[in-house]
């Protein structure tokens, strides 16, 4: 009986860690004009070629932009 308690309580803890992988990802980077400054407001779009998904940010005042929870893989 008591083997079989762990047995229950081990494969619930194995569900729990499963689902607590992160399954996305983000791509940063910066955009900057002829002269090395940083653009601010430009628009950045990433499109996940095998969805078709479409993720646009703009860029901040240091030229600076941040794609947050893309799907994972690629290409982009």
């Amino acid at each position: 009986m008591r083997k079989k308690i762990l047995q229950l309580v081990a494969l619930l803890f194995i569900q729990v860690t499963i689902f607590a992988q992160v399954t996305t990802s983000s791509i940063v980077g910066f955009v900057k004009d002829a002269s090395g400054n940083g653009l601010v407001g430009a628009s950045i779009e990433a499109i996940h070629e095998p969805s078709g998904s479409k993720y646009k940010t703009q860029s901040l005042a240091d030229g600076r932009f941040t794609l947050p929870s893309l799907r994972v893989g690629g290409p982009y």
